[in-house]
Protein backbone atom coordinates (compact mmCIF):
# COMPACT_ATOMS: atom_id res chain seq x y z
CA UNK A 1 0.00 0.00 0.00
CA UNK A 2 0.74 3.31 -0.86
CA UNK A 3 0.26 6.55 1.29
CA UNK A 4 -2.32 8.89 0.50
CA UNK A 5 -3.31 12.50 1.51
CA UNK A 6 -6.49 14.30 3.16
CA UNK A 7 -7.26 17.72 3.57
CA UNK A 8 -9.40 16.51 7.12
CA UNK A 9 -7.73 17.75 10.45
CA UNK A 10 -7.86 14.77 11.97
CA UNK A 11 -4.34 13.44 11.02
CA UNK A 12 -3.28 16.66 13.43
CA UNK A 13 -5.31 16.08 16.22
CA UNK A 14 -5.59 12.46 16.79
CA UNK A 15 -1.84 12.27 17.03
CA UNK A 16 -1.82 14.62 19.76
CA UNK A 17 -4.85 12.26 21.73
CA UNK A 18 -2.41 9.34 21.36
CA UNK A 19 0.42 11.10 22.78
CA UNK A 20 -1.12 12.05 25.60
CA UNK A 21 -2.67 8.48 26.11
CA UNK A 22 1.07 7.07 25.12
CA UNK A 23 1.99 9.77 28.58
CA UNK A 24 -0.62 8.15 30.45
CA UNK A 25 0.32 4.34 29.82
CA UNK A 26 4.18 5.18 30.51
CA UNK A 27 3.12 6.49 33.70
CA UNK A 28 0.90 3.65 34.56
CA UNK A 29 3.33 1.39 33.91
CA UNK A 30 5.80 3.04 35.76
CA UNK A 31 3.77 2.94 39.08
CA UNK A 32 2.43 -0.28 38.46
CA UNK A 33 6.51 -1.67 38.31
CA UNK A 34 7.24 1.13 41.72
CA UNK A 35 5.06 -1.26 43.57
CA UNK A 36 6.84 -4.17 42.92
CA UNK A 37 10.73 -2.52 42.50
CA UNK A 38 12.01 -0.11 45.41
CA UNK A 39 14.32 1.66 43.16
CA UNK A 40 13.68 4.38 40.59
CA UNK A 41 12.87 3.65 37.38
CA UNK A 42 13.29 7.22 35.75
CA UNK A 43 14.95 5.57 33.05
CA UNK A 44 11.91 3.27 31.95
CA UNK A 45 9.71 6.80 31.34
CA UNK A 46 10.44 7.78 27.80
CA UNK A 47 11.41 4.82 26.19
CA UNK A 48 7.90 3.51 27.25
CA UNK A 49 5.94 6.13 26.16
CA UNK A 50 7.27 6.01 22.73
CA UNK A 51 6.67 2.47 22.29
CA UNK A 52 3.34 3.11 23.88
CA UNK A 53 2.65 5.69 21.29
CA UNK A 54 4.03 3.42 18.35
CA UNK A 55 1.92 0.79 19.54
CA UNK A 56 -1.63 2.59 19.75
CA UNK A 57 -0.58 4.83 16.85
CA UNK A 58 -0.31 1.44 14.55
CA UNK A 59 -3.64 -0.11 16.30
CA UNK A 60 -5.58 3.08 15.31
CA UNK A 61 -3.82 3.34 11.91
CA UNK A 62 -5.22 -0.49 10.99
CA UNK A 63 -8.31 -0.85 13.31
CA UNK A 64 -9.05 1.45 16.02
CA UNK A 65 -9.80 4.46 13.00
CA UNK A 66 -13.01 2.48 11.64
CA UNK A 67 -14.99 2.55 14.69
CA UNK A 68 -18.66 4.16 14.37
CA UNK A 69 -18.03 5.96 17.25
CA UNK A 70 -15.14 8.04 16.24
CA UNK A 71 -17.29 8.96 13.00
CA UNK A 72 -20.12 10.39 15.07
CA UNK A 73 -18.36 12.36 17.40
CA UNK A 74 -16.86 13.82 14.05
CA UNK A 75 -12.76 12.88 15.38
CA UNK A 76 -12.92 10.51 11.71
CA UNK A 77 -13.81 12.05 8.63
CA UNK A 78 -11.74 8.99 6.26
CA UNK A 79 -14.42 7.01 5.16
CA UNK A 80 -13.70 3.55 5.09
CA UNK A 81 -13.68 2.30 1.90
CA UNK A 82 -12.24 -1.07 2.08
CA UNK A 83 -13.72 -4.14 -0.23
CA UNK A 84 -14.58 -5.48 -2.98
CA UNK A 85 -16.20 -3.09 -5.79
CA UNK A 86 -18.07 -4.20 -8.81
CA UNK A 87 -19.16 -2.01 -11.50
CA UNK A 88 -18.36 -0.85 -15.41
CA UNK A 89 -16.43 1.98 -17.32
CA UNK A 90 -17.39 3.49 -20.28
CA UNK A 91 -14.78 5.24 -22.70
CA UNK A 92 -14.50 7.83 -25.12
CA UNK A 93 -12.47 5.55 -27.55
CA UNK A 94 -15.94 4.26 -28.48
CA UNK A 95 -17.92 7.38 -27.24
CA UNK A 96 -18.85 5.62 -24.02
CA UNK A 97 -21.20 3.42 -26.38
CA UNK A 98 -20.46 0.77 -24.28
CA UNK A 99 -19.72 -0.33 -20.84
CA UNK A 100 -16.96 -3.24 -19.53
CA UNK A 101 -16.93 -5.01 -16.57
CA UNK A 102 -14.75 -3.95 -13.80
CA UNK A 103 -13.71 -5.62 -10.28
CA UNK A 104 -11.96 -3.38 -7.65
CA UNK A 105 -9.83 -4.16 -4.65
CA UNK A 106 -9.06 -1.56 -1.75
CA UNK A 107 -7.30 -1.91 0.93
CA UNK A 108 -6.92 1.13 2.78
CA UNK A 109 -5.63 2.09 6.34
CA UNK A 110 -6.04 5.44 8.23
CA UNK A 111 -3.00 6.89 6.25
CA UNK A 112 -2.08 4.26 2.94
CA UNK A 113 -4.15 2.59 0.54
CA UNK A 114 -4.00 0.56 -2.65
CA UNK A 115 -6.51 0.23 -5.53
CA UNK A 116 -6.10 -2.64 -7.92
CA UNK A 117 -9.05 -2.44 -10.87
CA UNK A 118 -9.26 -5.46 -12.86
CA UNK A 119 -11.05 -6.43 -16.05
CA UNK A 120 -11.34 -9.17 -18.70
CA UNK A 121 -8.12 -7.06 -20.99
CA UNK A 122 -6.13 -5.51 -18.25
CA UNK A 123 -5.19 -4.87 -14.89
CA UNK A 124 -4.04 -1.44 -12.82
CA UNK A 125 -2.31 -0.65 -9.57
CA UNK A 126 -2.60 2.72 -7.82
CA UNK A 127 0.58 4.49 -7.17
CA UNK A 128 -0.74 7.61 -5.32
CA UNK A 129 -3.65 9.02 -4.40
CA UNK A 130 -5.49 11.26 -2.07
CA UNK A 131 -9.22 11.56 -0.25
CA UNK A 132 -10.81 15.19 0.24
CA UNK A 133 -13.49 15.26 2.90
CA UNK A 134 -13.95 18.91 2.77
CA UNK A 135 -15.19 19.75 -0.88
CA UNK A 136 -18.67 21.23 -1.50
CA UNK A 137 -19.41 18.85 -3.96
CA UNK A 138 -18.62 16.28 -1.53
CA UNK A 139 -16.30 13.15 0.00
CA UNK A 140 -14.09 12.94 -3.28
CA UNK A 141 -11.41 10.10 -3.66
CA UNK A 142 -8.41 10.75 -6.80
CA UNK A 143 -5.73 8.77 -7.23
CA UNK A 144 -3.25 7.89 -10.55
CA UNK A 145 -2.52 4.34 -11.62
CA UNK A 146 -0.55 2.24 -14.29
CA UNK A 147 -2.27 -0.06 -16.11
CA UNK A 148 -1.05 -2.88 -17.55
CA UNK A 149 -2.41 -5.30 -20.56
CA UNK A 150 -3.02 -9.23 -20.09
CA UNK A 151 -1.89 -11.50 -22.62
CA UNK A 152 -5.38 -11.48 -24.31
CA UNK A 153 -5.47 -7.97 -24.78
CA UNK A 154 -5.88 -6.88 -28.23
CA UNK A 155 -2.53 -5.88 -29.75
CA UNK A 156 -3.05 -2.07 -29.73
CA UNK A 157 -3.79 -2.29 -25.90
CA UNK A 158 0.18 -1.24 -24.03
CA UNK A 159 0.80 -0.07 -21.03
CA UNK A 160 -0.43 3.40 -19.68
CA UNK A 161 -0.65 6.02 -16.80
CA UNK A 162 -3.61 7.51 -15.98
CA UNK A 163 -6.01 9.65 -12.75
CA UNK A 164 -9.40 8.70 -11.63
CA UNK A 165 -11.79 10.95 -9.68
CA UNK A 166 -14.38 9.34 -7.66
CA UNK A 167 -17.29 10.76 -6.00
CA UNK A 168 -18.00 9.13 -2.23
CA UNK A 169 -21.83 8.49 -2.97
CA UNK A 170 -24.55 6.61 -0.84
CA UNK A 171 -22.90 6.26 2.75
CA UNK A 172 -19.48 5.30 1.13
CA UNK A 173 -21.36 2.26 -0.59
CA UNK A 174 -20.71 3.66 -4.58
CA UNK A 175 -17.87 5.48 -6.04
CA UNK A 176 -18.72 7.00 -9.32
CA UNK A 177 -16.88 9.80 -11.35
CA UNK A 178 -14.22 10.14 -14.58
CA UNK A 179 -10.65 9.16 -15.29
CA UNK A 180 -8.11 10.38 -17.66
CA UNK A 181 -5.29 7.99 -19.18
CA UNK A 182 -1.58 9.04 -20.07
CA UNK A 183 -0.59 10.80 -23.32
CA UNK A 184 -0.36 7.29 -25.33
CA UNK A 185 -3.99 7.08 -25.59
CA UNK A 186 -6.21 10.18 -24.74
CA UNK A 187 -8.91 8.74 -23.35
CA UNK A 188 -11.00 9.80 -20.67
CA UNK A 189 -14.49 7.96 -19.43
CA UNK A 190 -16.76 7.30 -16.18
CA UNK A 191 -16.19 4.61 -13.82
CA UNK A 192 -19.01 3.12 -11.54
CA UNK A 193 -18.91 1.00 -8.54
CA UNK A 194 -20.53 -0.31 -6.14
CA UNK A 195 -19.29 -2.50 -2.79
CA UNK A 196 -19.68 -6.17 -2.89
CA UNK A 197 -17.74 -7.37 0.18
CA UNK A 198 -16.53 -5.21 3.18
CA UNK A 199 -12.91 -6.46 3.96
CA UNK A 200 -10.06 -4.78 5.92
CA UNK A 201 -6.31 -4.47 5.65
CA UNK A 202 -4.97 -7.95 7.00
CA UNK A 203 -7.84 -10.26 5.40
CA UNK A 204 -5.42 -10.42 2.62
Amino acid sequence: MHPYVTDSRERDIVPLFIAALSIVCGWTLNRILASYVTRDLWWIDVPSVFGFYKMIYTIFDNHIWRWPMFRKIGLVKIPDLNGRWRGYVSSSFDKTATTKSVVVNIRQSWTRMSIKLQTETSQSHSLIGSILTEQPAGITMSYEYINEPKPNAPDTMHSHRGTARLMVLNRGNILAGEYYTGKDRLNYGLIHLERSQMKHVNDE
